[in-house]
């Protein structure tokens, strides 16, 4: 009975252990209790949410806070449980104030809560060398427990604001049209080059979200804000259509000088949708096809690419040529997209508009 607490309370310690360590200092991996952690949290909330035919936003709200501390708990409650089944059968053998009784179960558990939180009120002090190096062992896992927790709280709050202002930065510069409005009016308006810039800085954003993503999986996309132009799908559908628009019209002889801009804002696009595939949707995403988009109707990606391009003459008109072939990085974006933007408003269910209408791939038979 000794050494199968023991044996228990070390494997629940090196359990926590590892999951600390993936989760919080690994920037490519996310332990099994973290992520168990976080797919429960949203899945009830997310049904809260959408029980009502308006979906509500208060429980995805405090989702990501109530993520956290409950990751926090998920950690620390094995970890004081796996200390307490390795001091309690020898527990006898330390030294106690007087007046204590025969020691018991939850003598262990507060002497190893005391233990972890580097507290150590004294009334229970360990006697051999074992005991003694076990308890500083302990005591310099929690203070790293904590310190790392702290650390990572502190940049968690630096990538959200990352992602909120990618975020509040796509939806004002979309407002009044959509993706293929702004590359339009860039295009028209400000010229080649500062579309081109524009391009560039939109792929730099993009790049700092897919690190956030990727770096801090627990909360990237789980932490939801109050305020709709916070949220971040509209702005990954946006993207998704203005990188379309800007790889069709650089394949036009008057704006040839935006491909290299525009495709360098396609890659940056397409990685970090895989990384918010792999880290949030599994890998049950629709076969890249020409599978129609939720919402969209029976359209399909060939029927979305060729309105794509009817909005594109519409709005830059006898320069916006056609070019003959095929549709290359433009056709793959959106065959690729309109899976995975089908996928994250099921997974986020905050993919509905005022109106109650799903959101879309830009459609140009609809009001602006």
């Amino acid at each position: 009975m000794t050494l199968l607490a023991v044996v228990a309370g070390v494997a629940l310690i090196v359990a926590v252990a590892v999951d600390v360590w993936l989760t919080l200092l690994h920037p490519d991996a996310e332990g099994p209790i973290a992520r168990t952690v976080r797919r429960l949290v949203w899945r009830a909330s997310s049904l809260t949410a959408g029980r009502r035919r308006t979906p509500r936003r208060t429980p995805l709200v405090w989702a990501g806070p109530i993520l956290v501390t409950g990751t926090f708990l998920a950690w620390l409650g094995p970890l004081v449980l796996g200390v307490a089944l390795v001091v309690w059968p020898h527990l006898d053998g330390y030294h106690r104030i007087a007046g204590f009784g025969p020691a018991g179960f939850l003598d262990a558990v507060y002497y190893a809560t005391g233990l972890l939180t580097v507290l150590g009120f004294g009334d229970i002090t360990p006697d051999t060398g074992a005991q003694k190096l076990f308890a500083v062992t302990v005591a310099a896992l929690g203070f790293a427990f904590f310190a790392a927790l702290a650390t990572y709280l502190i940049e968690l709050i630096t990538g959200l604001t990352v992602r909120n202002r990618f975020a509040l930065t796509i939806h004002d510069q979309v407002r009044g049209t959509d993706g293929v409005g702004l590359i339009a009016r860039s295009l028209t308006d400000e010229g080649v080059d500062v579309t081109r810039q524009r391009c560039a800085a939109w792929a730099e954003s993009l790049r700092e979200v897919d690190d956030t993503v990727r770096r801090y999986p627990l909360v990237a996309l789980t932490y939801r804000p109050r305020r709709r132009d916070y949220d971040i799908e509209p702005a990954l559908e946006q993207m998704a259509v203005a990188t379309i628009a800007a790889l069709l019209a650089a394949r036009c002889d008057a704006w040839r000088g935006l491909g290299p801009r525009a495709e360098e804002l396609a890659y940056a696009l397409l990685r970090l949708q895989d990384t918010i595939a792999s880290r949030y949707l599994g890998r049950h995403l629709l076969p890249a096809s020409s599978e129609p988009a939720a919402g969209a109707g029976d359209t399909t990606a060939d029927e979305v690419l060729r309105r794509l391009r009817d909005r594109l003459t519409e709005d830059l008109g006898t320069a916006f040529d056609r070019p003959p072939g095929g549709d290359g990085l433009a056709g793959e974006v959106l065959s690729r997209s309109l899976p995975f933007l089908a996928a994250l408003r099921g997974w986020s269910v905050l993919g509905v508009t005022h109106d109650g209408r799903p959101i879309g791939i830009a459609r140009p038979d609809e009001p602006r």
